[in-house]
């Protein structure tokens, strides 16, 4: 006869919690590599792009300077975000890992796979969408 075991609502909860809080922290990651790429290939998304209304050279430079701050900006915030995010995903795990035991290594390890194979898609997403955007600059 199979041993059943009845879980508590708060084990259950802490695994949806650890899974939702990791993916959060696995989209962060993503965000910076974006734009970190964007940077170091002199391409500006769209959330970035500011419109001047005269097209003096001085203000071409200073377009230019303002979007780049602008992506350097949302660079800082996501490294913010994803400190609190990893530190509110550590007490998570410890809360887990105390309620669960020797069996949380392997539900850790379950979520782990399934929240880095959609961060994978999200990596490749993003690389052809500076791809698009290399493409869309150069005609």
């Amino acid at each position: 006869m199979p041993l059943i075991r009845i879980f508590a609502a708060s084990q259950t909860k802490s695994v949806y919690l650890y899974k939702n809080l990791r993916t959060k922290v696995q989209k962060c990651y993503s965000n910076i590599h974006f734009n970190q790429q964007c940077l170091k290939q002199g391409v500006i998304p769209k959330y970035a792009q500011i419109k001047f209304p005269y097209t003096s050279p001085v203000s071409t430079v200073t377009q230019n300077e303002m979007q780049t701050t602008r992506i350097g900006e949302e660079i800082k915030f996501l490294y913010k975000k994803k400190d609190k995010l990893n530190e509110i995903l550590y007490k998570t795990h410890l809360q887990a890992a105390s309620e669960w035991g020797k069996i949380w290594d392997l539900i850790r390890n379950n979520r782990h796979n399934n929240v880095n194979r959609e961060s994978e898609k999200k990596y490749r997403l993003l690389d052809n969408k500076i791809t698009r955007i290399k493409e869309t600059k150069a005609t």
